[in-house]
């Protein structure tokens, strides 16, 4: 795979990234955060997995080895993905895309704490100017800042170390589709014990947009974009694949704008343009790079 193409591929998962935002909210409509979730990764493991052996046939080379090298992937996507969908109950599609955008800038910085990386001074600048987006984001008010901002905060966190994951492990991947049906399996086996701490599961829905919501977050952004991800993280380096992941952010603010009616303010659309920049700054100041993986 070429690096053109491969950043292709992710502009186009960031397309389906970006309306999960959507799609979220309406799945929000009839059930809670973990049954919106549970759902999903049923979806994405069990007919992921099925196209697979569809396509490819069984294979049980490696099986037990890529199952388990998914599984710090599949507890970081689960994490991740229940932070952001409990954000989502209480902050806007349009600012959740934003702010879990900041890792853009979480990735290079915890390269440099945790993994030794080359680090500088950029980098916390940039991280500043990131912050102070975010501040104008939230109407340059603290008391602005809900429960759903934090958790949606909290979301980027998980979302920095399932990237920079990826990005260590993704050249020993056999599959990539498969090793995200893995992936997606992990998250379902991690969220299910939550399920039942539930006093009830919501299991009847009046009307079909929570389904539709399911239906593509498990077959869009769960099936396709993750697989992508995976996929394009064999050429690309870790900053270069969070730099177009940032995309999505841009693709759920207009999706909610198109679909669910959400404005920013003028003020607020200059903190996002602020967060925008600073992670584009940080793309082109960055050094890192990986060398192209053989053709697959």
């Amino acid at each position: 795979m070429t690096k053109n193409r491969a950043a292709l591929e992710l502009i186009f998962a960031g397309v389906l990234w970006g309306f999960g935002f959507v799609a979220t909210v309406w799945a929000l409509e009839a059930f809670t955060p973990v049954e919106t979730l549970f759902f999903r990764f049923v979806i994405a493991s069990v007919i992921g997995e099925f196209l697979y052996l569809i396509i490819k046939g069984p294979n049980f080379t490696s099986l037990r080895e890529e199952i388990f090298r998914a599984l710090p992937a599949g507890l970081l996507l689960g994490g991740m993905l229940l932070l952001q969908t409990i954000g989502l109950k209480y902050t806007t599609a349009t600012k959740s895309g934003f702010l879990t955008s900041l890792y853009v800038i979480l990735v290079p910085l915890f390269n440099a704490w945790f993994f030794k990386s080359s680090g500088n001074w950029k980098n916390y600048a940039l991280t500043a100017l990131a912050l102070l987006g975010t501040f104008i984001l939230v109407d340059a008010n603290l008391s602005g800042i809900n429960s759903g901002d934090l958790w949606t905060l909290g979301c980027s966190v998980f979302a920095a170390f399932h990237i920079i994951y990826i990005g260590k492990i993704s050249n020993k991947v056999g599959n990539a589709f498969r090793f995200n049906n893995f992936q997606s399996a992990w998250c379902l086996l991690a969220l299910t014990p939550l399920l039942f701490t539930q006093e009830q599961i919501s299991w009847h829905f009046s009307d079909t947009k929570p389904l539709l919501g399911i239906l593509c977050l498990g077959l869009g952004s769960s099936i396709i974009a993750f697989y992508l991800q995976i996929r394009t993280q064999k050429v690309l380096s870790d900053s270069t694949a969070s730099m177009l992941f940032l995309l999505e952010s841009p693709f759920a603010a207009l999706f909610g704008f198109i679909i669910l009616s959400e404005r920013l303010s003028w003020f607020q659309i200059s903190g996002a343009v602020i967060i925008m920049i600073a992670s584009v700054l940080q793309i082109l100041t960055d050094t890192a790079s990986k060398t192209e993986s053989p053709k697959t």
